[in-house]
């Protein structure tokens, strides 16, 4: 379930946080697993993406780290 106040267009997928963060997929996935970083929601199905909020990325990430396109 999505929050009324972050717009769907604002979210990153788990692959476009891997690729701005410049780590791979799986690395995303464990941080969620290990409750480094919180997802906003999930899309449906086994494999679907995790969504999360340009902040919740940036907070994920070491200060002294430069994020891609951000």
């Amino acid at each position: 379930m999505l929050s009324a106040d972050v717009p769907v267009a604002e979210l990153l997928t788990t692959a476009e946080v891997a690729r701005r963060v410049g780590v791979v997929r799986w690395t995303v996935c464990r941080a969620v697993a290990d409750g480094e970083l919180r997802p906003v929601a999930k899309l449906p199905g086994v494999n679907g993406a995790y969504l999360f909020t340009e902040a919740a990325v940036v907070a994920w990430r070491s200060p002294g780290e430069r994020l891609v396109s951000l």
